[in-house]
């Protein structure tokens, strides 16, 4: 998930991207509703923008439900678990920059 963070908001909690992500894994809003509901916390935006370590924590571990999430869809494949991340489970929908977004990942792994 570190290699995540820094690649999503270079560990900096409660960023917000132009398209609507939010926090330090840059979960967007529905994802994020989503996430909590699975975890069976309650869903605060307000966290999700917040920068102190109580807001972090949670937007970590929001995000760190949907990455886990996206490993369970791709078992045993790094590349397309951190495409479907960015860019969600419709494959239709992975272009060159959620490709990007993988291949950076990976690199910041060291080249898993």
């Amino acid at each position: 998930m570190g290699a995540v963070v820094q690649q999503e908001s270079g560990g900096r909690p409660g960023v917000s991207s132009s398209a609507g992500a939010q926090g330090i894994a840059q979960v967007m809003p529905a994802t994020g509703q989503a996430m909590a509901r699975k975890l069976g916390l309650p869903w605060r935006p307000d966290l999700m923008t917040g920068t102190n370590e109580t807001a972090a924590q949670y937007q970590r571990a929001l995000g760190e439900a949907y990455l886990q999430e996206a490993m369970e869809a791709n078992p045993g494949n790094l590349r397309d678990a951190l495409r479907y991340y960015h860019g969600g489970p419709n494959r239709r929908m992975w272009g060159p920059k959620t490709n990007s977004y993988a291949d950076s990942v990976i690199s910041r792994l060291g080249g898993q």
